[in-house]
């Protein structure tokens, strides 16, 4: 479920530099440029990587902190990361090779490393084993522990393991005989995503002729809609002229400052500014708990939002939307165009200091998203950078602090391009059919899809267990619910939740963000899926799709829709899963061992939402669904944030199943110890009966039209 809330309040973790990453792929691949920011918990001395470094003190949002300095505490050698990814390699490379036959459903395994410390846990390692033909909890577990693996860094879209996670799938899909219908034959379809951003080996600004250092002395400005700055430059020896203030209302005079570079101090910084979604601020900047509205379930957010949209009416204006960032902008240029009135040919502002390393990475080309994101660079635009005092003082020969307007300094000269290339590991859908068994419906398409990635790891280390107290007491659906400051009674329950986790294990610093329920569940399930439906003969043909890029944007989807391995007029009826491993009553509204949530069976096609209900009436293990988030409402903006929205846009209909937000939602503990891999399974099983039902009857459901009541969801 795409999201993009990020986890503040944590300490800066020093990240190895040289990690050897386990894929599930292959074994001891090296990744050779930009590893992923993994923190090991306890690497095993045959992992060839480094021990982090020693991590400051941690304290995780509203929650006592851990020990000062504790120091990785290695796990038994039978536990161990590699262990893990080794078992899960050694597995699916059995299982890509051979297909196996139907066995007996084995019993779950113990959990290995003691007694666990939360209700729903599970093993934290698992056995692979071949995988059946039926749709099982072990079957998941067998795919889902190595999918979802510390080694797998997080399946950040474009980035080397999720690459390698596409290459599982689509190995699955060819060992189970299902034909390609990806590019040129194969099952991938790529998308072109890849680094934004300036070469930092070509960028140059020289100051006489001393050549100034990217990153230390000067970056690149990136253009934006409305700033004002090209993204290309190339001038030479151009005189500077200090042009005071960003921001400052006076114009400049054309006289001096046409043809020239005019060079700005960085605005001040907007008062009572701090962090914003996700960022590092003052503890006291938390909220308190007890002033957090209650969001859980649809009903209770849609009154909150309702109460949000009438406040916002009584004051005469409108509802704040989720909102973004500017980072990785550079410094503040805004809508400051000054220089270009009076017929600048570029720009400087003094202020590199104030940038964070985050975002000048993502101005030299950190940044990712599809080739169509650049922005347009307006008539009238100039280059920009951002430099340092130091490298100011060297234009004008003295302290910044004495400088006034129309000063001239030296001679500069410069170039850069702001451009946008592919991704080494390529963004990819992973695409396959299993042709229907009758000549005269095989032409139609039943689709059932789930996205393979996710959000990838985050700068900062934090305690496993002690989060998800935090977690457990004042964020029951995770990055959905702010970050808030515990009550007495709040904070003497988390503290008794930590206390116990330490009474059974040690601390473990986590950075990675593993998703398992977003949406590795879903994944893992449309693997089940596909491997049922191989050895069965439905008349309509079933396509499958592994989207990619869910939370970047659905850009995945979005691709496949817009660039179709089949007509999408054949394709009768869509299935997304997205979040298929949770569910339990104590975390889930409405939740139960039988619960599945679904999301716009009537919103096309009334008839598919009469055929969901009606197999789900006739089945030996019925599902309890709850509808209530498909309401005109649209709590949570829920049904506008995965992939289904893409396929009403083309108007195929389509449903949602999820089993609902909970509290690892975006978290570093949405880990494969957690999934209620039963229940999965029988949604499993329920969705590829529900799609059976539709690949084997006379006529496809029958398109009603759009719900004009229903929320219509942004495009892009």
């Amino acid at each position: 479920m795409s999201d993009g809330i990020q986890i503040g309040q944590f300490s800066r973790n020093h990240v190895p530099t040289n990690f050897v990453v386990h894929g599930i792929v292959s074994v001891n691949e090296p990744i050779a440029s930009n590893p992923p920011k993994i923190v090991a918990s306890a690497p095993s001395p045959t992992a060839n990587a480094r021990r982090p470094a020693s991590v400051n003190t941690l304290y995780v949002v509203a929650a006592s902190p851990c020990p000062p300095e504790t120091p990785p505490v290695p796990r038994p050698a039978h536990v161990s990361r590699t262990h893990s990814a080794l078992a899960a390699t050694v597995a699916l490379g059995f299982l890509a090779a051979n297909p196996s036959p139907a066995q007996t459903k084995l019993a779950p395994a113990k959990p290995t490393s003691g007694k666990i410390v939360w209700p729903d846990e599970g093993p934290r390692t698992w056995a692979p084993r071949p995988t059946t033909t039926e749709i099982t909890a072990n079957d998941l577990r067998t795919r889902l522990y190595g999918f979802a693996d510390d080694s797998m860094a997080g399946r950040r879209i474009g980035e080397p393991m999720n690459y390698k996670g596409t290459v599982y799938i689509a190995s699955e899909f060819k060992r189970l005989g299902l034909k390609p219908a990806g590019d040129n034959g194969g099952y991938f379809q790529d998308l072109p995503y890849g680094p934004i951003g300036y070469d930092s080996s070509t960028a140059k600004l020289v100051v006489g002729s001393t050549s100034l250092k990217v990153r230390a002395d000067f970056v690149p400005v990136a253009p934006t809609a409305s700033n004002g700055v090209n993204g290309k430059s190339d001038f030479s020896g151009v005189q500077a002229v200090f042009a005071g203030r960003l921001g400052e209302p006076t114009p400049l005079d054309p006289n001096v400052f046409k043809g020239k570079i005019a060079v700005f101090l960085a605005a001040l910084p907007v008062a009572g500014g701090g962090a914003g979604r996700g960022g590092v601020g003052g503890g006291a900047s938390l909220i308190s708990c007890d002033s957090v509205p209650n969001k859980f379930g649809a009903f209770n957010a849609a009154m909150v939002e309702q109460a949000v949209r009438d406040a916002a009416a009584a004051r005469g204006g409108a509802a704040g939307g989720r909102g973004s960032s500017g980072a990785g902008r550079g410094a503040a240029v805004s809508a400051d165009t000054r220089a270009q009135t009076a017929g600048a040919v570029g720009m400087l502002v003094i202020g590199l200091e104030e940038l964070t390393a985050t975002a000048i990475t993502q101005l030299l080309g950190g940044r990712m998203g599809m080739q169509n994101t650049l922005a347009a660079s307006g008539p009238g635009s100039i280059g920009s950078a951002t430099i340092s005092r130091n490298a100011a003082q060297q234009i004008f020969g003295k302290s910044v602090d004495g400088l006034t307007v129309g000063t001239t300094g030296q001679a500069i000269s410069g170039g850069w391009n702001y451009a946008w290339k592919m991704s080494k590991t390529p963004a990819r859908n992973v695409v396959a059919i299993l042709p229907g068994s009758n000549p005269a419906l095989a032409s139609e398409y039943v689709l059932v899809g789930a996205h393979n990635d996710h959000v990838g790891t985050t700068a900062n280390a934090v305690d496993h267990d002690s989060l998800r107290a935090v977690n457990w007491v004042t964020r029951p659906q995770g990055s959905n619910d702010p970050a808030c400051r515990a009550n007495v009674a709040q904070q003497t329950r988390i503290d008794s939740l930590i206390l116990r986790a330490r009474s059974i294990r040690a601390p473990r610093k986590d950075s990675i963000m593993n998703g398992a329920d977003d949406d590795g569940s879903g994944t893992v399930v449309l693997l089940e899926i596909a491997e049922k439906f191989a050895s069965e003969k439905p008349a309509r043909s079933i396509i499958f799709v592994s989207h990619q890029g869910e939370e970047a944007g659905l850009l995945g989807s979005r691709w496949f829709t817009d660039h179709p391995s089949v007509p999408l007029k054949s394709i009768v009826a869509a299935h997304n899963m997205d979040m298929l491993g949770k569910g339990r009553a104590d975390q889930v509204k409405f939740g139960g061992p039988n619960s599945v949530q679904t999301l716009g069976s009537r919103r096309l096609s009334r008839e598919f939402g009469d055929i969901i209900d009606s197999v789900n009436a006739n089945r030996a293990e019925p599902m309890a669904i709850d509808k209530s988030w498909d309401v005109i409402a649209n709590p949570m903006n829920r049904f506008c944030r995965s992939d289904q929205v893409n396929y009403v846009f083309h108007d195929v209909p389509v449903t949602y199943f999820s089993l609902g937000y909970a509290l690892d939602y975006h978290q570093p503990t949405d880990e494969p110890q957690y999934i209620q891999y039963d229940h999965t399974a029988r949604l499993g099983r329920f969705i590829h009966d529900v799609m059976m039902a539709i690949a084997t009857r006379k006529d496809r459901p029958a398109i009603s039209g759009a719900d004009p009541l229903y929320p219509a969801c942004r495009v892009g």
